[in-house]
């Protein structure tokens, strides 16, 4: 979310927007940064606070995930430090897939197609995040097809690509 990618290298590439969005998702929610990208390898939890803080970021990186255990995909990894530690709730943004029965924490950013390098939110852009997040922390179910017909028949949602909703 934070670093378009522009080479192998990525890590100094911090995006001001993406750090902007960060910062109000943080304070706004009163949280603390966790970090379970490929950005923990090699860095301490101080070398990640120094690193971000430096192109902006004025939140807190209080730990990151465990390495090393084989095999495991980064939602595992996830879950184990959720495991062990007392949260009042939790979003993951993440471009990656791989979060098992964390999805539906998810918030999956994307490459946009044609511009390598360039990655965006699912909810279409970074000003919509903070709604999109704000719109998670109240899941508790998914609706079930029949709640999702009922609101369509009532709010009048047609496709706009002619598919079947």
């Amino acid at each position: 979310m934070l670093a378009p990618i522009r080479s192998w290298d990525r890590y100094g590439d911090l995006d001001p927007a993406c750090i902007q969005v960060l910062n109000e998702i943080v304070a706004r929610g009163q949280a603390d940064v966790i970090v379970s990208s490929t950005w923990r390898y090699g860095k301490t939890v101080a070398e990640l606070q120094e690193m971000l803080e430096a192109q902006g970021f004025t939140g807190s990186v209080v730990d990151t995930t465990r390495t090393g255990t084989p095999g495991a995909d980064r939602g595992e990894e996830i879950a184990a430090w959720l495991a062990e530690h007392a949260v009042d709730g939790y979003v993951i943004i993440d471009d990656h897939v791989d979060m098992g029965e964390l999805e539906n924490h998810l918030v999956q950013t994307h490459r946009i197609l044609g511009l390598p390098g360039v990655f965006v939110n699912t909810a279409g852009d970074l000003t919509l995040l903070l709604r999109v997040l704000e719109a998670a922390s109240r899941f508790e179910r998914r609706p079930s097809d029949g709640e999702i017909a009922a609101m369509l028949d009532s709010t009048r949602i047609t496709s706009l690509f002619g598919l079947a909703i």
